[in-house]
């Protein structure tokens, strides 16, 4: 199983919890000169809330800006369709801007049909930030979960999509994959509720917390 569910502030490092790092967010990084007002989301896996970002965006800026950052940070594979849901699974239209949703609403993000994964989203707040030029602005995001390798005991590496529904774990570092009687079916662990589906091998690197870019930042 994944250990532990604290995350990073991307704009100081602090080391939080879910619920704490919304409030250090309010409190912290609003900054009362700023030009630009945004909508404060939490976004975690519907079916695997370790996994959880905080974001602001535009209150001008629409849904389809929320799922082109989705697709990057945590979903793209193989250019699915993807769609929006409100209450009662009445699909939401992608050009509605975030203006007309209200603290408190809450939508389903579904990418892929097929083997889909599905993300919460709950508008939990407001910011004020100094205008920059992407709408969307990565605020914290969950510590990578760890896996430990069922063979070695090692941090795994590797998740096996062959072994993923057999009994015992399916992850395995990178000595006990390369013995693995499934080595073609492995696909890398990564930091997303999507890890092991489809062809789904990670987002870029730059999304990747790195205390060294906000030493001195506040």
């Amino acid at each position: 199983m994944a250990t532990g569910t604290k995350g990073h502030c991307y704009v100081c490092g602090a080391e939080l919890g879910k619920t704490a790092m919304k409030n250090h967010i309010h409190k912290t990084h609003d900054d009362p000169h700023g030009a630009q007002k945004c909508s404060l989301l939490k976004i975690e896996g519907a079916y695997a809330k370790d996994y959880w970002l905080y974001i602001d965006i535009p209150v001008t800026a629409t849904l389809s800006a929320v799922d082109a950052f989705l697709r990057e940070i945590w979903l793209e594979c193989c250019g699915h369709l993807s769609a929006f849901y409100g209450y009662g699974r009445m699909e939401v239209n992608p050009r509605r801007k975030l203006r007309e949703f209200p603290i408190g609403d809450k939508l389903r993000h579904e990418y892929d049909f097929g083997a889909t994964t599905e993300t919460l989203i709950t508008i939990v707040g407001e910011t004020v930030r100094k205008t920059q030029r992407d709408a969307v602005r990565l605020l914290a995001r969950n510590i990578p979960p760890v896996f430990p390798c069922p063979v070695c005991g090692k941090p795994a590496t590797w998740l096996c999509t062959e072994c993923i529904y057999d009994e015992g774990s399916p992850f395995l570092c990178d000595e006990c994959g390369e013995a693995h009687e499934h080595e073609d079916m492995l696909l890398p662990v990564v930091n997303s509720p999507r890890m092991g589906t489809c062809g789904y091998e990670g987002e870029m690197d730059h999304f990747t917390f790195y205390p060294q870019k906000i030493v001195g930042k506040t």
